[in-house]
């Protein structure tokens, strides 16, 4: 059973602003009157969920789509697009394995010109994400020629609790959390998609002994769920070929 859980975010100020506000976590709800904005987050941490939660609250005003699907797909086919919010999922996807990492972000731009400059969102790894670069080239297609940069929060240890106790192989969230943190993997909790592969990787309460072999069982999870695209674009397959690199 899949639990999704609000989640928050922090403003990444603009550089001349960085010394003069202070950023509180905000649920990210609170920015949907914004005309544009990119969200950023670790691998896993929950920007696609948090995408669909988005979209939903928006009704018919607004449409989820793929950065791969933005960029392959004829625009003729969808008229929809110019007249909704749209939420570009997966910025990284479209970098991964590109030779120049300029190339997909500027063909996303030409679209969103194209497309006579709807409101959007955009999600991106935050180690694919350029910076100040990329929030100054992608402005210049906002609507309002601003752009907000966002960062999503950890989950907390209310939404861990939370999601630990919709899943029937964890009899005690408490409990499970106690264990992690004996191990030394708490930090996996935080982070939706290796908590989920950390409940797969000891289900049933049957815990390593080490941290390092609770680690390693999780990792191994992690690599037979890796992300089909970046396997496709970076020609990797095998979970041993994975953990070595």
């Amino acid at each position: 059973m899949n639990v999704i859980v609000p989640r928050t975010c922090i403003e990444i100020p603009l550089r001349d602003e960085a010394h003069n506000r202070e950023q509180e976590p905000c649920l990210l709800a609170a920015f949907r009157s914004v005309p544009a904005y990119v969200l950023l987050g670790d691998p896993g941490s929950g920007k696609t969920t948090a995408f669909e939660v988005e979209r939903e609250a928006l009704g018919e005003n607004a449409c989820l789509i793929t950065a791969r699907d933005f960029l392959a797909l004829n625009m003729d086919s969808h008229p929809e697009w110019p007249d909704k919010t749209l939420f570009i999922d997966g910025l990284d996807e479209v970098r991964a394995g590109a030779p120049d990492a300029r190339t997909p972000f500027d063909a996303i731009r030409n679209r969103l010109d194209a497309l006579g400059r709807p409101r959007f969102r955009l999600s991106c790894r935050e180690a694919d994400w350029l910076g100040a670069n990329d929030r100054k080239h992608l402005a210049s297609v906002a609507p309002d020629g601003a752009v907000t940069v966002l960062r999503l929060d950890p989950l907390t240890d209310q939404d861990i609790i939370k999601i630990l106790n919709a899943q029937p192989q964890v009899d005690d969230a408490h409990k499970f959390v106690e264990e992690a943190q004996k191990r030394g993997v708490v930090g996996l909790l935080t982070n939706p998609q290796t908590l989920e592969l950390l409940v797969q990787a000891v289900a049933g309460g049957d815990w390593p002994k080490s941290r390092l072999d609770t680690f390693e069982r999780a990792c191994r999870q992690m690599v037979r769920d890796c992300n089909d695209d970046h396997r496709a674009a970076r020609r990797e397959s095998l979970p041993d070929q994975l953990l070595l690199n």
